[in-house]
């Protein structure tokens, strides 16, 4: 099943198949909030309202974990995806991006505009699947740009962690990205924080902010978190 995923402010993908994708703004500007609907959404109307981060009950969270090898287990394989695009147009940037489900691969596409913004971003929401977890594994396939994994945790208000997602680019391909020594910034800046810690996670995804106007894609089949 093929669905495309619209814009708005905030949103949620649900449903077993797919659903919409919603664009808020980044942590670094306000962080992403908890979605309440138990029904697969439309296109969904524009809002204002500061969100919050919170976990996701267990009316939207992510497909039960299940073990795909003695280190790892998977947390997303987007049959109950529970995602969310983030764009600059909070700052007033005029990157754009939207995303769609098929055949449980989730690709989002769009087009970075560097001047009042440069950014756009796709994060899905974690409820103590990463605990214990040391790495991610993930299958992607990208156009090559500079993608960075985020992810955010309660012990850090305001701060969000980075890694670079070493991908090759132009073909399906795993890519294995650390959980420790990630960047803590607030608002793009670095700034000294705790640790990510993976237990106290909320959620996770991938950034493209390398600073290059034009069109980029990103594809995800799957995440795996490892010990």
């Amino acid at each position: 099943m093929r669905l495309h995923l619209a814009i708005a402010s905030v949103a949620v993908v649900a449903a077993a198949c797919g659903g919409n994708l919603a664009a808020t703004s980044d942590r670094d500007i306000e962080s992403a909030s908890s979605p309440s609907t138990t029904t697969r959404p439309t296109a969904l109307p524009s809002t204002t309202s500061a969100p919050t981060t919170t976990a996701p009950s267990s009316s939207t969270s992510e497909s039960p974990a299940s073990t795909v090898s003695d280190r790892c287990v998977r947390i997303a394989d987007f049959d109950e995806p529970n995602w969310f695009i983030v764009n600059d147009g909070v700052m007033g940037g005029r990157s754009d991006a939207s995303g769609v489900i098929d055949s449980s691969r989730l690709k989002w596409s769009g087009t970075i505009v560097t001047v009042g913004g440069g950014f756009s971003s796709i994060r899905g929401l974690v409820d103590g699947s990463l605990a214990g977890a040391t790495e991610l594994e993930l299958r992607i396939r990208t156009d090559g740009r500079a993608y960075e994994f985020l992810a955010d945790d309660d012990a850090s208000t305001r701060v969000t962690h980075y890694n670079p997602i070493p991908a090759v680019g132009g073909d399906w391909e795993v890519v294995v990205v650390p959980l420790t020594g990630m960047e803590p910034r607030v608002f793009g800046n670095l700034v000294t924080s705790e640790p990510f810690d993976p237990d106290q996670a909320t959620q996770i995804g991938v950034i493209l902010a390398d600073g290059i106007d034009g069109e980029f894609t990103f594809e995800i089949d799957w995440i795996d978190a490892c010990t």
